[in-house]
């Protein structure tokens, strides 16, 4: 595309910092956008988390114009808690509710009406309700995973029946959310070929194309230096269900395992929004490091022997996944963890979703160098 574009640019968190998955993608999308385009911001902000000056500063020097608009707090209240009642009787996901905002929405109206874009581009499924009501310039939307699964699965692996029946509830919203909102837009955007294949048979009317998770392979490469023996890595931000639950999953039933057979085996656990019940089980257990959030995890992934991807459910590739990859890590990961991602069992990574199956796996390549270094070169 060689013409010049003028692009709105909506989302529902600012890029910057990179603090998971979400934030990485849409920022690099944004940064690749704005070398060749002309790329207005419109980024909802949570108010209770005003941005620092050195992220404002950073999407100001790549982007013509940045605002961050006031969003709805997140905080557990009595408007999350109206919100939620809200979406009950909606036939809008709770997603949708979370992020709604008429002021938002009019901001939104009134860049159009001034500036002659010449497209909208929508980030996230939660801001889906702004497509609605834009007219008469081209729509892109990307959905960043297929979020019916998510919530589907999610449903499927809770113990809770509330939260069961929430989720069951939410999951039949957000299908025929997606079944709709990709006649509703110009283009949609999938981040893998499984994605647009299970969005293109709840959407077929859509045209889906495909703009898939990718790494910086210049930053995230191999290192000479020794890795710490019997030492794994986790990395991923706990304010994330599919990760906290993941991470639970490894710490409670497979860690255990592990420890049994290889004596000295050691965890870093990368990652913001660290819970209660997280500290609880480090406190029990030496060999268990939080790290919390860290401005770069390279370090941690290029010093571990094991990087670890115990994901139970959610959807969606994985960046952690790519950027251990890229890193030339050897990797125990379940099917969920890799799902999205053209690699191979036993070549680029081994995968397990039985926690006796994963602590197998993790002590194997602890006590094999040579199968440590053939999975992290095939990975890379």
């Amino acid at each position: 595309m060689s013409q010049r574009l003028k692009i709105l640019f909506l989302t529902n968190r600012s890029p910057l910092p990179i603090t998971d998955g979400q934030s990485r993608r849409t920022y690099n999308i944004l940064k690749g956008l704005a070398e060749r385009h002309e790329v207005y911001l419109l980024s909802l902000q949570n108010p209770d988390e005003p941005l620092d000056e050195k992220s404002l500063l950073g999407l100001k020097s790549i982007c013509a114009h940045v605002e961050l608009h006031p969003g709805p707090s997140k905080k557990v209240g009595f408007s999350m808690a109206v919100r939620l009642l809200g979406s009950l009787f909606s036939l809008d996901p709770y997603t949708i509710w979370r992020h709604y905002s008429r002021s938002y929405l009019d901001r939104i109206h009134a860049l159009v009406d001034t500036f002659q874009f010449d497209l909208v581009h929508c980030d996230i499924l939660p801001l889906a309700y702004t497509m609605r009501s834009v007219h008469g310039v081209p729509k892109v939307f990307t959905d960043h995973d297929v979020s019916y699964l998510k919530a589907f699965r999610m449903a499927q692996q809770s113990g809770n029946p509330f939260f069961k029946l929430f989720l069951s509830l939410e999951a039949i919203k957000v299908k025929r959310l997606e079944s709709r909102i990709f006649k509703e837009v110009d283009i949609g955007i999938a981040v893998s070929e499984v994605d647009k294949k299970a969005l293109m048979a709840l959407c077929p009317e859509g045209k889906i194309e495909v703009v898939e998770n990718g790494v910086d392979t210049k930053e995230f490469k191999p290192v000479s230096q020794e890795v710490v023996e019997n030492s794994l890595v986790w990395v991923g931000g706990f304010d994330n269900y599919p990760n906290r639950e993941g991470i639970y999953f490894f710490l409670e039933e497979v860690y255990p395992l592990i420890r049994e057979n290889v004596p000295g085996v050691r965890i870093d656990l990368v990652g913001g929004g660290v819970t209660p019940r997280l500290r609880e089980i480090a406190s029990a257990d030496p060999s268990i490091h939080i790290a919390g959030y860290v401005n770069d995890p390279l370090p941690y992934i290029q010093k571990a022997a094991l990087f670890i991807v115990p994901i139970l459910s959610g959807s969606g590739t994985r960046l952690k996944l790519l950027e251990a990859m890229a890193a030339g890590k050897a990797i125990v990961t379940t099917r969920v963890g890799c799902e999205g991602i053209e690699g191979v069992n036993r070549k680029h990574y081994l995968i397990a979703d039985e926690s006796s199956d994963f602590a197998k796996y993790v002590a194997e390549i602890l006590k094999d160098a040579n199968l440590r270094l053939h999975l992290g070169a095939h990975a890379r």
